[in-house]
């Protein structure tokens, strides 16, 4: 398969990939490291090419750090109201 990605996309697949041959190179170090590391390995497997279109690839990771941060406070406060209302 080949993967298309396309600005901040593009971000995203390059973290995914660069994340899934971490852990492939990786030994797996109890159950949950072992299906993780099959899933990571047959993605990348079947991954033939990737092709980025309008990728900002310089200083990008500082777009990609910010999205998760936000993303991250946004699913705290979700957390704390739906605590706060016995959800």
């Amino acid at each position: 398969m080949a993967l298309v990605a396309y600005s901040f996309g593009g971000l995203v697949l390059k973290s995914l990939v660069v994340q899934a041959r971490k852990h492939v190179n990786q030994r797996p170090r109890n159950d949950l490291d072992l299906e993780i590391h099959k899933c990571c390995k047959m993605f990348m497997n079947n991954v033939k090419g990737v092709i980025f279109y309008g990728v900002p690839h310089a200083g990008g990771t500082e777009q990609l750090s910010n999205y998760f941060t936000w993303q991250h406070q946004q699913i705290n406060t979700l957390n704390k109201y739906a605590t706060q209302s016995g959800f």
